[in-house]
């Protein structure tokens, strides 16, 4: 699940993201709530039949350079709820509201007629709303959601799956790079020029040139293994499960 963190306009001058909404989605504390209150297992155990594992880093379980020091949590919605208060959420009468009154509430779309990301939303969407929060799932036609993800950049939230090797890493570097064609989190327009990257994004860049410029096999884990720890610490992109491969 990709959290839109992006606090820039568009050509006609109108913002991408609800500035309220800004104030959500950039905050750590807000994104490790949704984190700690999605239940993996579930998903696991209803949506794959069982034929999964829960994830939590940037990189699929078989691949050679799975962080193996990122074990994870169970769903708990008591920390959840603590990391929402840290960040100045109140609930009133079951209801979420920011620091300023604000209700949350927001949009998660994926594409329509991908039956398991469908059952995905659903799940996801019942266990933000035992926080308070207000989810309208929105699976959409497949071109819309690409043309959302990657044109307008008018989106909240959304579920995807975003395929890489389990051999190379780097070529995922169209999601990390902070320049990159898939950086859905905070994408930015082509030859944009304002430097506004959080200081983790200017972290994944070095990772990544240097990744590519190493050849021994030790070197490039130690730097792999800190971008999947970059990517589960500051959680702009939430993982869920990842598929077994049974041969």
């Amino acid at each position: 699940m990709v959290i839109n963190l992006s606090n820039r306009k568009n050509t006609q001058g109108q913002w991408n993201v609800n500035p309220k909404k800004q104030n959500w989605f950039r905050n750590r504390d807000f994104r490790a709530a949704i984190d700690w209150a999605v239940d993996r297992k579930n998903m696991v155990q209803n949506i794959a039949q069982g034929v999964a594992q829960p994830l939590f880093t940037a990189e699929s379980l078989n691949s050679i350079y799975l962080n193996e020091y990122i074990k994870g949590h169970s769903m708990d919605k008591s920390i959840a709820k603590k990391c929402l208060n840290k960040a100045g959420f109140k609930t009133v009468d079951g209801i979420l509201f920011d620091k300023y009154g604000n209700r949350v509430e927001f949009d998660l779309y994926t594409n329509a007629g991908a039956l398991e990301r469908e059952a995905i939303g659903v799940m996801i969407k019942q266990d933000l709303e035992e926080l308070g929060m207000k989810v309208n799932f929105k699976p959409i036609e497949f071109n819309s959601l690409v043309n959302k993800l990657s044109n307008t950049n008018e989106w909240d939230m959304a579920i995807m799956g975003l395929t890489g090797s389990p051999l190379e890493p780097h070529d995922g570097k169209n999601v990390w790079l902070s320049n990159g064609p898939l950086h859905l989190f905070n994408q930015r327009p082509r030859n944009y020029k304002v430097d506004d990257l959080f200081t983790w994004e200017k972290e994944l860049d070095r990772i990544f040139e240097q990744g590519a410029l190493k050849l021994d096999y030790k070197d490039r884990k130690a730097l792999y293994d800190k971008y999947q720890a970059i990517v589960y610490n500051e959680k702009p992109m939430i993982y869920l499960y990842s598929p077994m491969r049974i041969i």
